[in-house]
């Protein structure tokens, strides 16, 4: 189908998310406008990235349940590559960024057929590295890139799982334009609004002015949890717990989230609704 991308903010782009559905109700259910739906990739995209309590954010959001699923890994590649496809000039290499960068970029590397690199913390890469220290919403970073991973002239896409204030991206496009190469693109799966983080990429260097960040989710549209499902914690293997769980589990469907109601366990849907955390921290 072809591709509608949608500009929401000056270098910020999104693959077409569509209109919520006028009347407030069925709104508020997460019901999309019949006259507007969006590109479906990114509903069905949406619909399988699950967000948690974990590092104290507001909602962490997990790509796992994209990578769980066949069809929505396949769809994120398929959108990725029909972009970069069309690029004009295109890009000659891919850069993924640790950890979850690394799920997505050499899929696309390897459909355009096209060098992928990682860009690693400190400590990881072998070899001569170059280095940038970097700040997310919850940690101080050191990341690393080779010498050897980005020529002069280079036009280089950058992946990653998310975007939030930027810290990572800025880090890993300082590396890039300090080893002569050009930031084609940033490309994530999802953008969180509320930081505004494509602002603070394209402020933090002249050469990123103009470089564009495209999301193919916007974390307000992706599925509201169920209750007791949000909880992060550990698990004795072998336990009661943890037979338990694996019990609700083997009973639950593709795209299912695991569901903790004291001691006993279920699995159900994520929605109907938004994940709207990130949503309630601005207002």
């Amino acid at each position: 189908m072809p591709q509608k991308v949608v500009e929401v903010d000056p270098g910020y782009f999104l693959l077409d998310p569509g209109k919520p559905h006028p009347d407030p109700a069925k709104s508020k259910l997460g019901e999309m406008d019949p006259a507007d739906p969006g590109d479906p990739r990114a509903r069905y995209i949406a619909s399988r990235i699950p967000g948690f309590d974990f590092k104290g954010v507001p909602s962490f959001f997990d790509v796992g349940g994209i990578t769980m699923d066949p069809k929505a890994f396949r769809l994120c590649i398929d959108v990725f590559e029909e972009r970069y496809r069309a690029m004009d000039p295109p890009p000659t290499s891919c850069c993924g960024l640790d950890a979850r960068g690394f799920l997505f970029g050499p899929a696309v590397a390897q459909r355009l057929d096209i060098p992928f690199f990682m860009m690693r913390k400190a400590g990881k890469l072998p070899g001569p590295v170059m280095e940038c220290a970097y700040q997310t919403e919850y940690s101080d970073e050191v990341l690393t890139v080779p010498c050897s991973a980005v020529r002069p002239g280079d036009r280089v896409i950058i992946f990653d799982d998310l975007i939030a204030t930027g810290g990572t991206t800025i880090a890993a496009a300082n590396l890039i334009v300090q080893c002569g190469g050009v930031v084609a693109e940033v490309a994530v799966i999802t953008a969180i609004a509320f930081f505004k983080g494509w602002q603070k990429f394209r402020q933090s260097l002249p050469q990123l002015a103009s470089v564009p960040i495209f999301a193919i989710v916007e974390a307000n549209n992706t599925l509201a949890m169920p209750a007791g499902s949000t909880a992060s914690y550990a698990v004795a293997s072998g336990s009661p717990e943890h037979r338990a769980i694996q019990e609700a589990m083997a009973k639950g469907e593709l795209g299912s989230v695991l569901i903790r109601d004291g001691a006993s366990f279920s699995t159900g849907t994520m929605g109907p609704g938004f994940n709207v955390k990130y949503a309630e921290e601005g207002s």
